[in-house]
């Protein structure tokens, strides 16, 4: 009994890993027309910001971020790391690798066209 408890717990936590990747996905064609329109850009702690909030552009970041922080943890764990310094890795990937004439948070705080 223990035993299939234990992967029954397994493949639960599994399928809620997918579930937070689901959901993700799904968001990707809003979190896009977002930057594409300016609504939106990457920040340097990994996470999403709000440039203008038009078009649900907050309750998409709020989703977007909820889950990626959620990420963050289950994978900085995995690597003995936080999740802050975890999201600050991905951030300044996803900062640099921006692509040209959406927006990104720099280090001064202040959102600038790339």
């Amino acid at each position: 009994m223990k035993k299939i408890l234990s992967i029954l717990i397994l493949v639960l936590s599994a399928a809620s890993s997918f579930a937070d990747l689901e959901s993700m996905r799904a968001r990707i064609p809003d979190v896009v027309k977002m930057k594409d329109l300016g609504l939106v850009g990457e920040q340097a702690d990994g996470f999403l910001g709000v440039v203008s909030d038009k078009e649900g552009a907050a309750s998409v970041v709020a989703a977007e971020n909820a889950d990626r922080k959620e990420e963050y943890a289950k994978r900085a764990a995995s690597q003995g790391q936080t999740a802050e310094v975890f999201g600050a890795v991905i951030g300044s990937a996803k900062v640099r690798d921006e692509k040209p004439g959406r927006f990104v948070k720099d280090a001064s705080g202040q959102w600038k066209k790339k």
